[in-house]
C-alpha cells in the first residue's frame, strides 16, 4: 500500500516555479532534479496543472509560469489537479462479503472518511502558496549563513 506522493511533487514543483526565475533553472530536467523523479512525471504533473488552470506553458520551451497571484492559490486548487479521484482517503474495496464486519465496513467508513475529507479541504483552503513560498525562501536564507 504506497501511499501517493501527487500532491506533495506538485506542490514542489509549483513552489520551484515560483522560487526559480532562470529559464535554463525551468526546464523538466532540472524540475525533475530537484522533485527527484523524472522528466517525463514534472511533464504529466505540470499538465495537470495546466489544466487545472494554475500555470501555463508551451510545449517544447522552459518557461512555464504561475498564472495565478500566489495568495490567490490555495493547496486545496493544487490538489484539485490531481487526476482521478480526490478522495484522501478509501475504504478497502475488496473486504469478504460474507463476513458481517467486510460487508458493512464500507458503509461505516464511508461517512466518517467524508468528514475527515471536509476538515482536510476547509484547512487546504487556508493555506496559499504564497504562504508555502514565504516559509521555504525564510529556510533558504537561514542556510546561505550557514
Amino acid at each position: 500500500m504506497k501511499q501517493s506522493v501527487q500532491l506533495s511533487d506538485s506542490v514542489h514543483i509549483m513552489l520551484y516555479l515560483a522560487i526559480k526565475h532562470n529559464p535554463d533553472q525551468l526546464t523538466s530536467e532540472a524540475i525533475a532534479q530537484s522533485v527527484n523523479t523524472n522528466p517525463s512525471a514534472v511533464r504529466k504533473i505540470m499538465s495537470n496543472l495546466k489544466k487545472a488552470g494554475l500555470i501555463s506553458s508551451h510545449r517544447g520551451k522552459a518557461d512555464p509560469v504561475i498564472i495565478r497571484p500566489l495568495k490567490d492559490i490555495t493547496l486545496l486548487d493544487i490538489f484539485h489537479s490531481l487526476p482521478g479521484t480526490n478522495d484522501l482517503l478509501q475504504p478497502d474495496r475488496h473486504t469478504s462479503r460474507s463476513c458481517p464486519v467486510g460487508a458493512n465496513i464500507q458503509t461505516v467508513l464511508n461517512e466518517k472518511y467524508h468528514q475527515i475529507q471536509l476538515v482536510i479541504e476547509d484547512q487546504m483552503s487556508r493555506i496559499t502558496l504564497k504562504e508555502l513560498t514565504d516559509e521555504i525562501n525564510g529556510l533558504i536564507g537561514e542556510g546561505a549563513g550557514s
